[in-house]
């Protein structure tokens, strides 16, 4: 279910909405269904990068001492 962007038409409201299929948006200023699609960004998928796990800091594998979970192997 997207979220769309729409301008009204009869009253010039800019609002977003999540529409479902088979559902037709109304303005919720005026109750319009006399709307204008906008054009919307997106978002830029985050730049991946090693996905191995992140090593443990510690050389025995627990944590190191400026971690605040150093206590838990000490």
């Amino acid at each position: 279910m997207p979220i769309y962007s729409y301008e009204c038409k009869k009253c010039g409201a800019n609002f977003q909405t999540l529409v479902r299929s088979g559902d037709e948006p109304v303005c919720p200023t005026c109750g319009s269904a006399q709307l204008e699609q906008q054009l919307s960004l997106i978002a830029s998928p985050a730049r991946g990068g090693d996905n191995d796990a992140a090593p443990s800091c510690g050389a025995d594998g627990g944590a190191c001492a400026t971690c605040p979970a150093a206590s838990m192997f000490n």
